[in-house]
């Protein structure tokens, strides 16, 4: 039953991470570059994707901690975990950290600066100020997506140091 579970748990952490990391992907390589290319205000599409798809990212969110914690723990010794003695742990910690982050720039971006962005278009004040938003939140995203793959990468590493 035990591992039942923890195929089922592994395989909603991947989905979950598919969606995030792919949705990432989708917005930075296809979305902006095709609203851009084809739109006269291509601000409104990704407005538009950014609602539709920041319920997605959040679920996935909660579903990566809640099967990751489940994972480690039905899975290795609470010990073993805690401790930095092999490199499987300090992939773990690594891998934690940068999803940490992660989150922090994902929730910052959608509860802090996408609200103040469209205050600040809806008064029409500020243009300069709204640029400089829009740029410092599409760098978040490219950060986001950096992690994303630096934490792929982690996740190979841990299947690596399993084997």
């Amino acid at each position: 039953m035990r591992e039942i579970l923890l195929s089922i748990g592994a395989a909603v952490h991947i989905f979950a991470a598919v969606v995030w990391i792919g949705g990432i992907f989708f917005i930075l390589f296809i979305a902006i570059p095709a609203a851009k290319k084809n739109l006269e205000q291509p601000g409104k599409l990704m407005g538009v994707l950014g609602k539709r798809f920041t319920p997605w990212a959040n679920l996935s969110i909660l579903l990566l901690f809640v099967t990751g914690i489940f994972m480690s723990i039905s899975a290795h010794s609470f010990s073993e975990i805690a401790s930095l003695d092999s490199p499987w742990s300090r992939a773990l910690l690594a891998k934690i950290f940068l999803v940490l982050i992660m989150a922090g720039i994902h929730f910052y971006r959608g509860l802090i600066l996408t609200p103040k962005i469209a205050k600040l278009t809806a008064e029409g004040t500020y243009p300069e100020k709204i640029g400089s938003l829009q740029k410092l939140s599409l760098n978040l995203v490219k950060v986001n997506f950096l992690f994303g793959l630096a934490v792929l990468l982690i996740t190979g590493a841990l299947y690596a140091y399993r084997a």
